[in-house]
C-alpha cells in the first residue's frame, strides 16, 4: 500500500493594500522563492504566536517599510500547492503610512485589482481577482412600493455615482404590465450608466414568459440556492441566511453571497439583526465574498469592511441624501 506524505497547513496573511487613487499593491517573488517571477499580492506565513493581522503588519513593514494602519479581513480561501497545503487569510488594507521600498530585492507596483496588465500571476491568486475586482455596491430596486419613486431614487443614486455597482432588480409583488414596465426602466438605466443588472430569481419566474432569453445574470434567493434550481442559467450569487449556505453558494461556484440582515428592518419586524460581530464570524469563512444587507446605508461601509463584508447591499436608503 502506498503511502503519500501529509502536506504541511500554512497559514498566510495576504495584505489588498490600496492607495487613494484606488490601485492595489503587488509584489514580484523574488529569485530563490519557489514561483520566482510570479506577481502576488504582498504577505506571509502567520506565526504561531500572531493574529492574522499582526503577522499581516509585520510582513508589511518587514518586505516593504510601510506600517498598515487600517483595514480589515475580506475572507479566506485554501489552495493546495505541491508543498504545502496554504490557507490564505485575505484582508483589505486601506490606510497606511510610509513609501513602499524594495527591503527584499524583490519588484513591486501599484496596479489594477484585475491585474490584466502583470503576468503571470500566483495560481493562488489568479482565480481570486475578478471576484475582488467586482463591485462593492450593490442597489435593490423596489418599484412594487411605486414606480415614480423607485424610478427616481434609483437615478439620483446612479447619478451620484461614480464607481460600478449592482443593481438587483428584485420585484416579487409586481407581475403582467407593471413588472413589465418596472423591467424595462430598470434596464435601460442600467444600459444607459453601464451599470452591471442582476435578475432575482423569483422575480424571473413571473418574468420569463414575456422575455425570449434571460437579459443578465440571476441572483439566486436561498430557496432556489439550496434546491438547486437553474443550473443551466448563469447565476452571479445568492442571498444566504446561515454558514451552511455561504458554503453551497462556494460549491456552487458562486461570485458572491448576500448575508442578513445585519440590523433590524422594517421588513422583519421583531427580528433584532445579526449584529456585525456575528456577521464577521460567518463571512470570514465563507471563501467567497459577501455582501452585509439589512437597514444599511453607505455610511455602514466602513463598519462592513472591518467585519468582513465585502461590500452592502441597500434598498431604500440606495439614491437617499
Amino acid at each position: 500500500m502506498t503511502t503519500y506524505p501529509i502536506k504541511p497547513r500554512i497559514d498566510v496573511a495576504v495584505a489588498v493594500v490600496f492607495n487613494a487613487g484606488g490601485q492595489v499593491l503587488w509584489g514580484c517573488r523574488p529569485e530563490g522563492k519557489p514561483y520566482a517571477g510570479y506577481w502576488e499580492f504582498p504577505g506571509g506565513k502567520v506565526e504561531p504566536d500572531e493574529t492574522v493581522w499582526q503577522a499581516l503588519v509585520r510582513e508589511l513593514k518587514e518586505e516593504l517599510d510601510i506600517t498598515a494602519l487600517e483595514g480589515g479581513p475580506w475572507f479566506r480561501i485554501e489552495h493546495d500547492y505541491e508543498h504545502a497545503n496554504v490557507r490564505l487569510h485575505l484582508y483589505r488594507v486601506w490606510r497606511f503610512e510610509g513609501s513602499p521600498k524594495s527591503l527584499e530585492n524583490q519588484r513591486f507596483t501599484w496596479a489594477s485589482l484585475d491585474s490584466s496588465d502583470l503576468s503571470p500571476i500566483l495560481p493562488a491568486t489568479e482565480p481570486l481577482l475578478p471576484k475582488l475586482a467586482q463591485p462593492t455596491v450593490m442597489a435593490l430596486s423596489n418599484y412594487e412600493a411605486g414606480f415614480e419613486a423607485c424610478a427616481q431614487r434609483l437615478e439620483r443614486g446612479l447619478s451620484n455615482i461614480k464607481t460600478p455597482i449592482y443593481i438587483q432588480f428584485r420585484e416579487k409583488a409586481l407581475s403582467g404590465n407593471a413588472l413589465i414596465q418596472a423591467f424595462e426602466h430598470c434596464y435601460g438605466l442600467c444600459q444607459k450608466t453601464g451599470q452591471a443588472m442582476l435578475l432575482n430569481s423569483d422575480t424571473w419566474l413571473n418574468l420569463r414568459e414575456h422575455l425570449d432569453a434571460l437579459p443578465c445574470p440571476l441572483h439566486l434567493t436561498q430557496a432556489h440556492l439550496l434546491s438547486g434550481q437553474f443550473q443551466d442559467l448563469q447565476c452571479a450569487g445568492a442571498s444566504v441566511h446561515d454558514t451552511d449556505s455561504l458554503r453551497i453558494a462556494f460549491d456552487r461556484s458562486l461570485t458572491y453571497a448576500v448575508l442578513g440582515a445585519v440590523k433590524p428592518t422594517p421588513s422583519h419586524p421583531g427580528q433584532p439583526g445579526l449584529g456585525w460581530e456575528k456577521f464577521l464570524e460567518s463571512a470570514q469563512g465563507a471563501r467567497l465574498p459577501v455582501f452585509a444587507i439589512g437597514g444599511l446605508a453607505a455610511e455602514d461601509i466602513r463598519d462592513a469592511h472591518l467585519h468582513g463584508a465585502h461590500g452592502i447591499a441597500m434598498l431604500s436608503q440606495f439614491g437617499l441624501g
